[in-house]
């Protein structure tokens, strides 16, 4: 028996704006700094291509050095989300700690325009940052979420924060395309621009566009489950309560069995997400020869089908439930990174690679959709940026291992297809840890994690 839709008017649509924009101004560095152009730009001009850098006397390939240097700055992040999440929920800031990291990590954004060729370790440390910044404010965006609506309508108002975050990082990508092949059309000359400077418009489109999300969430609803925290109390005995949230909450999660299913699973099968995401570009240019406005219009086709996919796979898991729609996603990425690895197998490889994108998109926004309101039903009230904290060391511990292994096995075979096959395991056993979760089990789960926290 299905339950029915909520209603609309259950959902706060100004806060829902709101939400969605912050979406729309971040996916600027998914998509033109992770995904498209900078990654590409690093791995083959910083980094020195297929021929590499040399690292105590080997050639370690510039695919190979893209790939460790996104797990090297997600480790960081790993290591601090539960302590930052923690401390957001005692202090009930968590605009405030979105804003203190989308700031630096514009400003950071925006020196990635300086990195010239063979710049390889300071772009390591600028990247390094941003990436940091990037995901840290994440953290405290994805629990922002369950003030947006009720949980039965989660499902939808994540899929349309996604949507509207497709569109965003499209549109620059357009921009961007503009930029390089007709500045004319943007009134400027032909030549204007360098690729330098489609960095720089992230900066610029992730920090206007974030403006209307910290005016509309200024007055945060009042989320703390800690009343007894003052603000007079320092700053050394906030950090020792938030650590010691942190130890509570990872064994509470620990005992939940479900919860903790879920969560390895999310952990693999994001796995190969990260690393389709980090290095997709960077195969289209190694392996087919696609240049970069080429590539711009590879992920402008992505961005669309993956609207299209988080909209629609949203609004299904709240119609039906999560786990289902989820595991179609997992699955369907299985079969295509699969076909990734032996692209080219029924004729044209380039050809055969646009239709691959085009397909994975659905499942990408299906997959990022559904990931993110699946875990909002186990939120206990008063620990959303703690618990999305948890949520994040799996988001981003995937962003380091998944990497790690594909550059690995780079480094090792020579191979970027040989290297897919790993992501094609990653999906595999990441879907059969989801299936089996209980997803009825859910609302049980989270009262009692909520009558732990009383």
């Amino acid at each position: 028996m299905t339950a029915p839709l909520p209603s609309p008017a259950q959902v706060d649509r100004t806060r829902l704006v709101g939400y969605s924009l912050y979406d729309f101004a971040n996916s600027a560095f998914a998509t033109t700094i992770l995904a498209v152009l900078f990654n590409q730009y690093y791995a083959q001009a910083v980094a020195g291509g297929a021929e590499g850098v040399s690292i105590l006397g080997r050639q370690v390939p510039g695919a190979t050095i893209w790939a460790w240097l996104v797990s090297l700055s997600m480790a960081t992040v790993v290591l601090s989300g539960p302590l930052l999440g923690a401390l957001a929920d005692r202090t009930g800031g968590r605009i405030r700690f979105l804003a203190a990291f989308w700031l630096p990590g514009c400003v950071l954004t925006a020196l990635l325009a300086t990195v010239g060729e063979g710049e390889w370790i300071r772009g390591a440390w600028i990247f390094g940052g941003a990436y940091f910044a990037f995901s840290a404010s994440s953290i405290f965006y994805n629990a922002l979420l369950v003030e947006v609506g009720p949980r039965e309508s989660l499902g939808r108002v994540s899929g349309i924060a996604w949507g509207f975050g497709y569109v965003g990082g499209a549109l620059l990508l357009v921009v961007n395309l503009l930029m390089l092949q007709a500045p004319q059309k943007l009134g400027f000359e032909e030549g204007a621009f360098t690729i330098h400077d489609c960095f720089l418009s992230v900066a610029i489109w992730w920090f206007v566009f974030t403006l209307p999300t910290l005016w509309i969430f200024r007055n945060e609803r009042g989320s703390s489950s800690h009343p007894e925290t003052k603000p007079a109390v320092g700053l050394g005995q906030l950090l020792q309560d938030a650590l010691r949230d942190v130890k509570k909450t990872a064994g509470k999660i620990s005992r939940q069995r479900n919860l903790r299913r879920f969560l390895f699973s999310y952990l693999v099968y994001n796995d190969g997400v990260q690393t389709v995401v980090a290095m997709a570009s960077v195969f289209g240019a190694d392996q087919l020869g696609m240049e970069a406005s080429e590539l711009i219009v590879y992920f402008l086709l992505i961005q669309a089908t993956a609207f299209l996919g988080s909209s629609v796979l949203g609004w299904w898991a709240d119609r039906w439930a999560h786990k289902p729609v989820l595991m179609v996603c997992v699955v369907s990425w299985s079969l295509l990174t699969a076909w990734g690895a032996a692209i080219g197998i029924f004729g044209n490889a380039k050809t055969e690679y646009w239709i691959l994108g085009g397909i994975a998109g659905l499942f990408l926004g299906g997959v990022q959709t559904c990931s993110r309101s699946l875990t909002a039903q186990w939120v206990p009230e008063g620990g959303e940026s703690e618990f999305f904290g948890f949520f994040s060391i799996m988001t981003r511990l995937a962003a380091v291992v998944g990497p790690l292994v594909y550059g690995g096995l780079v480094f090792a075979t020579g191979s970027l297809r040989m290297a897919i096959l790993s992501v094609t395991v990653f999906f595999i056993i990441g879907g059969w840890l989801l299936f089996g979760v209980d997803e009825s089990k859910t609302s049980t789960e989270r009262r009692v994690l909520e009558t732990e926290a009383g």
